[in-house]
């Protein structure tokens, strides 16, 4: 089982993993793939797939997770840290569909990234049903775990909510989350079927911070400032090497040339040595041409152990 990163390609097959707690309407499903074409790339949608590359294509993809970055505002608007109503994750699908939430850019995501922290909503996470098994299942769990600590560590949180199904919450509970509660006036909801019955998950900075490590939702509360501070385009080659860091895959997926690509990796060492000149050691003096894949080795071992340096930071 393999974890990495949403691309525009998976997008027919992860429409097929949806999950019905969303209730949908006919339109708002027949809307979201033309959405998620706009919304892949987005740096406010934090999204990945866990694959089984031993399946034939087209059945690969097993789970399916989507995380929106939200602005302080909506997390007003749809009352989330105070009386959140059933369903939040239909609704802010609609909003993004309808255009009155429009996703957070990567400047405004890093300027509250280096200030008061983000708000994360975990809108779903979708499992292929399958007759493998128990022992499958936890292999795609345990994938999903990675992929979840993967995507999300390195953001500075200030809490991170998460709807599902009554038929999922125990592996949501399983990963460290808290459950919470919909508001005291939302609908009944007893009457639904487990897979049909939304439930809802937070866990906060404060609380996650009075925890031993060890959780998946405690681990990404772990945080500390940037030293190199990127550019989106540098961060986004970074992000996108720690899955595939060939040079065919990465000009496709960044629509660079093999100029341009040696360009970005260029301009990522002389960063590190700007502010670190001691960082590659007695390769810092040495030929690109020969010494270059292995900067590239040091730079893609570094950013897995400190994910803060994937992430947007904008200082006001």
């Amino acid at each position: 089982m393999r974890a990495r990163t949403l691309s525009r390609y998976d997008l027919v097959e992860c429409m097929e993993l949806l999950p019905d707690w969303l209730a949908l309407d006919a339109g708002l499903r027949q809307a979201l793939p033309a959405l998620w074409e706009r919304l892949v790339e987005s740096p406010a949608m934090v999204t990945g797939v866990n694959e089984d590359m031993a399946l034939p294509a087209g059945r690969r993809i097993q789970s399916w997770g989507v995380t929106l970055i939200l602005q302080p505002q909506w997390v007003e608007r749809i009352q989330l840290e105070t009386a959140p109503q059933p369903y939040l994750s239909r609704r802010l699908y609609a909003a993004l569909a309808e255009g009155s939430l429009q996703p957070m850019s990567d400047r405004e995501i890093g300027l509250a990234n280096a200030g008061a922290g983000l708000t994360m909503m975990v809108l779903h996470h979708s499992i292929r049903p399958n007759s493998f098994g128990e022992s499958y299942l936890g292999a795609v769990l345990n994938s999903a775990n990675e992929a979840f600590r993967g995507h999300h560590g390195g953001y500075n949180l200030k809490a991170i909510y998460f709807e599902t199904s009554a038929a999922l919450a125990p592996g949501v509970a399983a990963a460290g989350f808290p459950p919470a509660r919909y508001a005291d006036d939302a609908p009944p909801l007893e009457h639904l079927p487990e897979p049909l019955r939304p439930v809802l998950f937070c866990m906060r900075r404060e609380d996650a911070l009075q925890q031993l490590p060890g959780t998946s939702a405690r681990h990404v509360f772990e945080y500390q400032p940037p030293l190199f501070r990127f550019s989106a385009s540098q961060r986004r080659l970074l992000w996108l090497s720690l899955f595939d860091d060939s040079d065919d895959y990465l000009m496709q997926a960044l629509d660079v040339s093999v100029h341009g690509l040696k360009k970005l990796w260029r301009g990522i060492y002389e960063r590190i040595e700007d502010v670190s000149p001691e960082f590659f050691g007695d390769t810092s003096a040495s030929d690109d041409g020969k010494r270059g894949p292995e900067k590239r080795r040091q730079v893609l071992g570094y950013v897995r152990q400190r994910p803060e340096e994937l992430r947007p930071w904008h200082e006001a």
